[in-house]
């Protein structure tokens, strides 16, 4: 229910077809697209992942600090995720979890209410009481409308700029051989109709076109190099907009839809040309898809990077086992350290939620500071 459009669904897909002399433009949108060399700015952030003292775990006074405050006092990060972190049981999240009660305890209400409408053939009736349930579910005075149109843009979770910034500066390596910036990929699962791939593109897109161009283009070998490589999966059992309404030839799909190829994310990142990519999960179901998902992605050591975008403990999305299995890690896949956690952007006909931008790094077991206290 957390990630749907309205009930009552607006028409907001229009179909402007095409014509022969637009078809290569309005293709869906290639995989690769050059992207910047943003020079510091990506390569500062991504170069210096393997250095040990970046990660430490939280001193005992920190951890007391944070426990006492209820989560208030921000532990550091980067930092290893131990058992005791509560980065998925913060204050606020456990706050929205009471007002999500509170907010299924009325919808139960207004459920007799709109059969009674509904049998009646009342359509006023129905679309009043729709909209008192939409309110309830994703703020209040946010219309049906402004549903449709959030999830169309984005999806079920917002991205901001920065947000696509950090995740595109994750994904550019500085080779140790040759010195030369490389873009070793992005695997999006669970991509819906690819609104954050296609935003992540467009962004490195638009990044790179405020580069100078004739610079790159100086050394073929170094142009190659500087690509954004982004694939894009989903089984399609969970994309919350009417496919029949938003389907390839309509205008959202121009917009905003990505190129999205239908595969279960476990065999997906399973791939041999998937190796090596950034794991990016925006807003997976509940129960145990994403962490199957990271599991299967970290059998391969190259794997190493996890974009986790969504709700903590008793939220929306994945289950207990997956922060665990971050909190915990494990002999055989080694530990887990917080890069960073970032808010996502309030945007309307965004919803109730209180979803966040969680990045992990895989640390590798021969790491000598993974025994610091």
């Amino acid at each position: 229910v957390l990630c749907t459009a309205s009930a009552i669904t607006t028409v907001g897909a229009v179909n402007v077809g095409k014509s022969k002399n637009e078809e290569s433009r309005t293709q869906p949108r290639s995989s690769n697209t050059r992207s910047p060399d943003n020079g510091v700015k990506y390569q500062q952030y991504s170069s210096h992942l393997q250095d040990p003292s970046l990660y430490a775990k939280p001193s005992l006074r920190q951890r007391l600090m944070n426990q006492v405050l209820q989560g208030r006092h921000n532990l550091p990060t980067p930092r290893i995720l131990t058992p005791q972190d509560n980065l998925f049981q913060t204050r606020p999240m456990r706050k929205g979890l009471q007002q999500r009660q509170a907010d299924e305890r009325k919808l139960q209400g207004i459920q007799a209410t709109l059969i009674q409408c509904a049998r009646a053939n009342d359509r006023p009736c129905v679309e009043s009481n729709m909209q008192v349930v939409n309110e309830l579910l994703y703020g209040k005075g946010v219309s049906m409308q402004a549903r449709e149109e959030f999830l169309v843009k984005y999806g079920c979770t917002p991205y901001s700029k920065d947000i696509l910034d950090r995740i595109l500066a994750l994904s550019f390596v500085k080779s140790s051989r040759n010195g030369n910036t490389h873009h070793r990929g992005i695997i999006d699962i669970g991509a819906g109709n690819g609104q954050w791939s296609r935003a992540l593109s467009d962004r490195a897109k638009e990044l790179f076109e405020n580069e100078n161009v004739g610079e790159h283009q100086k050394n073929h070998n170094q142009k190659q190099q500087r690509i954004v490589d982004i694939v894009a999966y989903d089984d399609g059992s969970e994309i919350p907009l009417n496919t029949k309404i938003y389907h390839d030839l309509t205008q959202p799909a121009r917009d905003y839809f990505y190129d999205v190829e239908n595969r279960g994310g476990v065999e997906a990142v399973g791939l041999l040309k998937n190796r090596g990519r950034v794991l990016l999960l925006v807003y997976p179901p509940p129960g145990p898809m994403a962490l199957d998902v990271v599991k299967n992605y970290v059998r391969f050591p190259e794997n190493d990077l996890v974009v986790f975008v969504g709700e903590g403990v008793g939220g929306a999305n994945g289950n207990e086992e997956l922060f665990n299995y971050f909190k915990e890690g494990s002999r055989e896949v080694g530990e887990w350290a917080l890069l960073e956690c970032m808010d996502v952007p309030n945007v309307e006909g965004g919803g109730k939620g209180f979803e966040k931008v969680f990045i992990f790094k895989r640390l590798q077991k021969n790491v000598d500071h993974l025994n610091a206290s």
